[in-house]
C-alpha cells in the first residue's frame, strides 16, 4: 500500500499544480494510456492476486470487460513466469465493484484517484506536443538521437575488435544509461521519447550529443572499451541528483 494516497483535485488548490509521479506509483503507461494490472490491484485492495484474477477473468470471460480494456502480460517470481491481466481505466471501473479485499474502498479511492491524476498529465502533454515549437524539437531530437547510434555502433564494433564477447549489449545498455541518468522511469513505461516534454527532449539531446562525445573521444584515443564506458558512465552519473519524472513538466 502507498503510505500517501494521491488526491483527485490533482494537487494544491492555491495553485492548481500537477501532483509529480511519485503520487501515481500503481499505473503504467502504454502507447499513451494509462493502465493498471492484476498484481498491483491485488496490492493495493488487501486481496490474493489468484483471486483478482479469477474476478477479472469471469468478467471477461461474460463481456463485462471488452478486448479493448484489457490485455494478457506476466511477471517472474523465484524463477517462474506467472500469467497477469492490465487493465485500463474503464476496465478497472467494471472490475473494481468485484473485487473486494479488506482494503476495497481505499484500495478503490487510490486508484481511481491515479487513473484521474493520469489523465490530466496525458492531456497536459498532449496540449504541448500539439506546438510547433515541440514538433521542431522532435525532428531535430531524431538528428541527435542518429548522431549517438551511429557512435554506439562504431563503439560496438570497437569493443568487438579489442575482445568483447558481448559488445552486441552496449546499445541498449547505453541508451537506458542515457534515459536514466536525467529521467525516474517510474511508472513503467514503454516508447520512452514518445512521452517525454519538450524541456526534457531537449535534455535528452544535450546527454545523448555528450554521450556520442565521449564515445569517439575514447575511441579515437585508443583507450580500451572498458575504461571508455566506465568514463561515459560516472559523466552521465553526474546528472542524477537532477531527475525528473516522466510526463511530469
Amino acid at each position: 500500500m502507498i503510505k500517501e494516497e494521491a488526491r483527485s483535485d490533482t494537487g494544491n488548490k492555491s495553485n492548481n499544480e500537477i501532483l509529480p509521479l511519485n503520487k501515481l506509483p500503481h499505473l503504467v503507461i502504454r502507447s499513451q494510456q494509462a493502465k493498471v494490472d492484476s498484481r498491483k490491484i491485488a496490492d493495493v485492495f488487501e486481496r490474493p492476486h489468484d483471486k483478482v484474477m479469477l474476478t477479472i477473468r469471469s468478467l471477461i470471460s461474460d463481456d463485462t470487460i471488452s478486448p479493448a480494456e484489457f490485455s494478457e502480460s506476466d511477471f517472474t517470481s523465484r524463477g517462474k513466469k506467472f500469467p497477469c491481466i492490465e487493465l485500463n481505466k474503464a476496465g478497472f471501473l467494471k472490475a473494481m465493484p468485484f473485487i473486494g479485499g479488506r482494503k476495497s474502498r481505499e484500495g478503490q479511492k487510490t486508484l481511481v484517484d491515479e487513473f484521474i491524476l493520469m489523465e490530466k498529465l496525458l492531456a497536459k502533454q498532449a496540449k504541448e506536443r500539439e506546438t510547433i515549437a515541440f514538433q521542431l524539437m522532435r525532428a531535430e531530437g531524431k538528428d541527435v538521437r542518429k548522431v549517438l547510434t551511429d557512435a554506439i555502433s562504431r563503439f560496438i564494433n570497437y569493443a568487438k575488435g579489442n575482445g568483447s564477447q558481448s559488445a552486441d549489449k552496449y546499445y541498449s545498455i547505453i541508451t537506458q544509461l542515457t534515459y536514466k541518468s536525467f529521467l525516474l522511469i517510474e511508472p513503467k513505461a514503454s516508447e520512452i521519447r514518445e512521452i517525454l516534454t519538450a524541456v526534457q527532449l531537449s535534455q535528452l539531446q544535450t546527454l545523448e550529443l555528450m554521450a556520442a562525445s565521449i564515445l569517439i573521444k575514447g575511441i579515437d584515443s585508443k583507450q580500451s572499451y572498458k575504461q571508455i564506458y566506465q568514463q561515459l558512465k560516472a559523466e552521465l552519473n553526474e546528472f542524477s541528483s537532477n531527475k525528473t519524472q516522466l510526463l511530469n513538466a
